[in-house]
């Protein structure tokens, strides 16, 4: 049975290829741009997705579907390795739940395939643990 921290180190490393393979970078100022930019096919532009991100647009309906199937990936390998609610404790660590009183960011960062009332019972069990 895998853990949640090693979950989350393949996570990152298939991010890692999935960025390197679909030319993506982040730039932050024009420097950075010019920097980080990789060589384009005739007639192709960068893209933009926010956040400083950008990849070339031949390579943007990949990097989604590569996106989505990481996404995929990941819920697979919570649900198989029984660890919802690991992963919801993990999450409200993360997010400083016990320290804010507040699950809110948590429940983003989870999704909408977890509840309130499933994240605020975990919180309420792990309150005096943390």
């Amino acid at each position: 049975m895998k853990t949640i921290s090693a979950i989350k180190n393949e996570q990152q490393n298939k991010l890692t290829e999935i960025f390197k393979q679909r030319q993506m970078f982040f730039a932050f100022s024009n420097e950075q741009f010019e920097k980080n930019k990789c060589a384009l096919k005739d007639g192709d532009k960068y893209t933009s997705f926010g956040s400083g991100g950008f990849l070339p647009n031949s390579e943007l309906t990949a990097f989604k579907k590569d996106m989505q199937e990481l996404d995929q990936w990941f819920k697979d390998e919570i649900k198989n390795n029984n660890l919802r609610k690991k992963l919801i404790l993990d999450e409200l660590n993360n997010h400083e739940c016990f320290y804010t009183g507040e699950i809110e960011d948590c429940l983003d960062a989870l999704g909408d395939e977890y509840t309130f009332d499933e994240v605020y019972q975990i919180y309420l069990n792990n309150l005096e643990n943390n």
